[in-house]
């Protein structure tokens, strides 16, 4: 498994609670690739009930925290996050991929901390 194809959002809707699954996208805030360990920072949270992890698999995986838990992480490089995006020989590239690490510091800045984001994982494997 090369990892994981990770964004965060804002919601379009409501980001006073904890997005859903089928919550409506707003702005991303960041996007990388993480390698296989990538999420356990995120389980973590989870387990500690400062996130909420609806599963999916990986196709994709959703998740949920308020900004103010998972921004700093975000922001200061996220866990396991690959420095430059690997790709298999077999890879397929499709939709928005951009082949870097993107965080939108204007947009987390514009993130109260109560503000709940929307994790959406794909395992890249």
């Amino acid at each position: 498994m090369v990892g994981w194809h990770i964004s965060a959002f804002r919601q379009a809707k409501g980001a006073l609670l904890p997005a859903r699954p089928d919550s409506a996208k707003g702005a991303r805030v960041a996007v990388w690739q993480a390698g296989p360990y990538g999420l356990n920072w995120m389980s973590s949270l989870a387990k500690a009930g400062l996130a909420v992890d609806y599963g999916g698999g990986g196709y994709p995986r959703i998740l949920t925290a308020r900004a103010r838990d998972i921004l700093p992480v975000i922001l200061a490089g996220p866990p396991d996050m690959h420095e430059r995006w690997v790709l298999d020989l077999d890879s397929a590239i499709v939709g928005d991929w951009p082949g870097q690490t993107v965080i939108n510091k204007l947009e987390a800045n514009q993130c109260p901390p109560e503000e709940w984001l929307l994790i959406v994982a794909w395992d890249e494997s």
